[in-house]
């Protein structure tokens, strides 16, 4: 199973950046257990010299990691989040992750600009993304080209993003209409 290809572009280095989706592979997984059991917490960030409450909530599970003035202690990943590390890195056909940044959208009010995951502590050749919860928008927009491709990210979707941390930023807007809670997990390789 390959998954429904968003989006496939050769790159400079001989490699192809590509975004997958896999809808409904985790449906049996319970949001309210995940949020229940995860130790969250609402980070401040800097933004253009002032400090902001993170519109969401994490926590993090991994290495020692910092991004956007964040420092996280390293945390082992706890085993129910490994049995979900193994069925995806099965089924993108991946060594498991190191590392998984949890991320609670309380509602359609809560959201993550632009961006791209380009720490240099991690590897870019392949990121997961698991959803729990309310359906919601997911953008990726090439950098130079300004090219956007938007999927509709549902309760139990996995979403792989291979070789796109270089040419393209992802984004999860502002939805006034969404009421309920969204939770992703983002599996990591680390280098």
């Amino acid at each position: 199973m390959d998954g429904l290809t968003l989006l496939e572009a050769p790159l400079d280095n001989g490699h192809k950046a590509r975004c997958r989706h896999w809808p409904g592979l985790l449906q049996s997984s319970s949001i309210e257990t995940w949020t229940a059991c995860i130790p969250w917490q609402q980070n401040q960030i800097v933004v253009f010299g002032k400090t902001y409450d993170e519109p969401r909530l994490t926590a993090w599970f991994g290495p020692a990691y910092t991004y956007s003035s964040i420092s996280w202690p390293a945390t082992q990943i706890p085993v129910e989040l490994g049995r979900i590390n193994k069925l995806i890195s099965n089924t993108l056909r991946c060594r498991e992750f190191d590392a998984v940044l949890c991320n609670l959208y309380r509602n359609g009010q809560d959201a993550m600009g632009w961006h791209r995951d380009n720490e240099r502590e991690i590897d870019p050749a392949m990121i997961a993304s698991v959803s729990l919860g309310a359906e919601r928008d997911f953008r990726i927009r090439q950098r130079s080209t300004r090219e956007t491709w938007t999927v509709r990210l549902g309760h139990g979707d996995l979403l792989s993003m291979e070789h796109l941390q270089s040419d393209h930023e992802h984004a999860l807007p502002r939805r006034a209409k969404v009421n309920g809670p969204r939770l992703n997990l983002t599996f990591r390789h680390f280098r």
